[in-house]
């Protein structure tokens, strides 16, 4: 179970585990909170580096998820090759939706053309793609070809997702990640009997903090999932600009959005209410071993 630090690094930290026992009464395991914090994008800036490490170390995060084509993976890769405790997942990308800041597959993108534009660029966003009509077998090579990078560079993988895309979003998609999960023997967050928290992704900033902690207060017992953006305030993350109109923040930049996301998980009013609820923070790897029942 994840450890909640109190303090900053500097500070004593306290164990969540151990002062739930003491001050809670016992409670059957249908009667938990349990609660998963993924974070996302983890290696699509240097920034996004500074973020995770701070967020597991400091923080709340319980999982990263990985974004392998993204400029900055083999950072993120090499952060988690030092920190092998952390719970990294890939997250499965066809898209890459900042203007200017473009990507390309993993794989030789004429092998897979049929998900990438002319010039061999991933398309900015989902619609984009699949009005293309992309081959589902160029998908699952490619969203393999990710898991593979990954543990190639080292990274202990233990869960997969997708970035920007429902798995819904297109004919096929959701039965080759299933497939993948299994051949893979991976977990697939979201599938795995987890209930959504709404999170604070388009919060305004000065809201972040009240709203996610408004959030934990209300969680009734059962297993749920919050996704995050996290990183810091820099020049390179606030240059970043959405494609698509109504994904762009109206009121300051991506940069200040996900570092007041980190101001979240980070926070001291964040982890009362977590100790407070008797919430237990646990992660992708702890959950293969505590839900055999439950099944993608």
């Amino acid at each position: 179970m994840k450890k909640v630090r109190m303090g900053g690094p500097n500070g004593s930290a306290i164990l969540l585990s151990i002062i739930t026992m003491l001050l809670l009464p016992k409670v059957q395991s249908a009667q938990e909170i349990r609660l998963i914090v993924r974070g996302d994008d983890f290696g699509m800036t240097q920034g996004s580096l500074v973020a995770f490490k701070k967020g597991f170390n400091e923080g709340v995060l319980t999982c990263g998820s990985l974004l392998v084509q993204a400029p900055w993976f083999e950072g993120a890769a090499e952060l988690c090759k030092r920190n092998p405790e952390w719970c990294i997942g890939v997250h499965l990308s066809l898209i890459g939706e900042w203007r200017g800041y473009r990507w390309r597959p993993v794989l030789p993108w004429d092998k897979v053309s049929s998900i990438v534009d002319e010039d061999g660029f991933l398309y900015t966003y989902p619609e984009e793609l699949f009005g293309h009509n992309p081959k589902i077998e160029e998908i699952d090579a490619e969203l393999r070809a990710q898991i593979d990078l990954a543990e190639k560079k080292g990274v202990n993988v233990q869960h997969i997702d997708t970035h920007y895309m429902g798995m819904r979003d297109y004919p096929g998609l959701r039965d080759i990640i299933k497939k993948i999960g299994h051949d893979y023997d991976l977990p697939i967050s979201g599938l795995m009997g987890e209930k959504r928290v709404r999170g604070v992704y388009k919060v305004p900033v000065e809201q972040k903090k009240d709203t996610a902690v408004r959030m934990l207060r209300d969680l009734g017992p059962g297993l749920w999932l919050w996704v995050c953006h996290i990183g810091i305030e820099s020049p390179e993350q606030d240059a970043l600009i959405h494609t698509a109109p109504d994904e762009i923040f109206t009121e300051g930049g991506v940069g200040r959005h996900r570092a007041a996301e980190l101001d979240v998980v980070t926070s001291l009013e964040l982890k009362s209410m977590i100790l407070k609820k008797g919430i237990k923070l646990i992660n992708y790897r702890e959950l293969s071993k505590d839900n055999t029942d439950l099944s993608p």
